[in-house]
């Protein structure tokens, strides 16, 4: 890219010396009037026409119907024509694919998972569309995503799409009933060790007060599978890890071993709910909610979300989002979200450089607070109003108007807020603060794999390699199988070649990614 961009300004430079010079020798032929011409014609120059720019993303909700005001503001302020369209959420990877068969693709598209859509990886591969990265520095609210979003969103280690940015922390933090624990004279664990007493102690010690032996420690999800964190908390890597340049399995570490042990010791203690091994993720709420477990672990804004509804029952109710315990090596491990949820790809064909720049220039007003709630709310205190906390409620003539975070926030990038899942709108300000706090400690660990297409033994394999991996640790937990059993199946995987192809194909990938 860039020799073919000095070979560019090299030609430029060159071109436009040969029309100065030529400017200059018909000047001097023509005397005093030619300047004078030549401020008539500057004079009458005309701006430049509005770029049309197509986009194509998806919705979660009805598409709005009519023309925008929002979209109008847009197009005057950036002298573009924005042609939006929207294909619903549950079609998006028929319609795209179907889109790119048909080789009539808009200027900018929407693609979720390029592991859904494989065929867009053969067309990057082929130039279909632009490698972002030489241009991202220009755009001052672009260049403001974390360096892991776009490293993440990158393949064979160029940009091609703009990421639709998210937060990289605050979707793990510890949930703990304050009020239980003050109840029983204990701290907020801090340690495993810790952690494993407080769980006894909410089971056993009545911390609800009702004479009844009817809480426990944790609610942790275990169907279909007991989530990563169970694990990585205990340092196995963010479901895998770098090892001397390569990567393995997350469940290959000791480490691994290591957390099984401690959450089957919590569970014979009542520290996890008896009905770990068909609780699903949607039910973390309703256990907390109830008042039967004490501790889960969720977003940061969580806490606040459940204790509103808590409170409606036990007003002295106190859930609160706190640091995760370390581990015993005594670091706290944290996975890393990937930082965005799908991606732009812009369109060679349709595109040329400048402009894949005006559209740059749209995506990075839009990448402001202003720009983004102008786009996906609508005109300010008629489609919708900030609130003094800084929060957007919409108007009900805004949402008549079809503007939603589900509709017109899906085909911008958006802004990134580092705090966005420590708050929620009507947040008493202490409990921000401290949500704040929580997610300033965290330092946590990118999963390796992110951006990577999934190996073809995986595809063909993967859903059973799973389900046995799961069903393993489920069943370790809980007792039905030991920590024998658990070794004994690491070993199987090891000395499958299948798996042992996966490991290859996967390592080839990552090695590729970071080139």
């Amino acid at each position: 890219m860039k020799p073919m961009v000095k070979k560019l300004a090299v030609l430029l430079t060159a071109t436009g010396l040969v029309a100065s010079l030529a400017a200059c020798g018909k000047a001097n032929e023509a005397g005093p009037a030619s300047s004078s011409a030549a401020s008539t014609t500057a004079a009458s120059a005309k701006p430049a026409a509005p770029a049309d720019i197509s986009i194509t993303t998806l919705a979660f909700a009805a598409a709005p119907t009519g023309e925008l005001e929002a979209v109008k503001k847009l197009n005057e302020k950036l002298n573009v024509n924005l042609k939006l369209n929207w294909i619903p959420a549950a079609q998006i990877s028929e319609k795209l694919n179907a889109l790119l068969a048909s080789r009539d693709l808009p200027d900018v598209l929407f693609v979720e998972d390029f592991n859904l859509t494989p065929a867009f990886l053969n067309a990057i591969d082929q130039g279909a569309f632009w490698d972002l990265g030489p241009y991202i520095k220009n755009y001052p609210n672009l260049a403001k995503y974390p360096e892991n979003v776009y490293k993440n969103a990158s393949l064979k280690g160029k940009l091609y799409s703009l990421p639709r940015v998210r937060p990289l922390d605050g979707h793990e933090s510890m949930l703990i009933r304050k009020d239980w624990l003050d109840k029983l004279g204990l701290q907020q664990p801090k340690t495993m060790d810790e952690l494993a007493t407080v769980l006894e102690a909410f089971a056993q010690k009545d911390p609800d007060g009702n004479g009844k032996p009817d809480t426990y420690g944790a609610v942790i999800p275990g169907s279909p599978g007991p989530a990563s964190y169970l694990l990585s908390m205990f340092g196995t890597g963010t479901k895998w890890k770098e090892e001397n340049g390569s990567l393995i399995p997350y469940w290959y570490t000791p480490q691994a071993k290591e957390a099984l042990a401690f959450w089957n010791k919590s569970f014979k203690a009542g520290g996890i709910l008896p009905d770990f091994p068909v609780l699903k993720a949607a039910q973390i709420k309703d256990m907390l909610v109830q008042g039967k477990a004490g501790v889960a672990f969720a977003n940061v804004i969580d806490a606040y979300k459940y204790n509103l509804e808590l409170q409606k029952v036990n007003p002295q109710a106190n859930l609160i989002a706190v640091e995760l315990p370390k581990a015993p090596d005594g670091k706290a491990y944290y996975e890393q979200a990937s930082g965005y949820y799908g991606q732009f790809l812009i369109n060679k064909k349709s595109v040329d450089e400048a402009k894949l720049k005006k559209i740059l220039e749209v995506y990075d007003y839009t990448a402001s607070v202003e720009g983004y709630n102008l786009a996906t709310y609508g005109i300010q205190d008629v489609d919708y109003k900030v609130k003094p906390d800084g929060s957007v409620e919409q108007t009900e003539e805004g949402k008549k108007k079809g503007y939603s975070g589900d509709t017109t926030g899906q085909w911008v990038t958006g802004y990134f807020d580092k705090y966005s899942r420590a708050k929620i709108s009507g947040i008493p300000m202490d409990v921000y603060e401290a949500n704040k706090k929580v997610v300033d400690a965290i330092s946590s660990i990118t999963d390796p794999t992110y951006g990577l297409m999934k190996s073809a033994p995986f595809k063909e394999k993967g859903a059973d390699w799973d389900k046995k991996l799961n069903d393993m640790m489920v069943n370790v937990v809980f007792g039905k199988n030991t920590l024998e059993d658990w070794d004994k199946l690491v070993k199987q995987f090891k000395d499958d070649p299948s798996f042992q192809q996966h490991l290859k194909e996967t390592n080839e990938f990552y090695k590729e990614k970071s080139k």
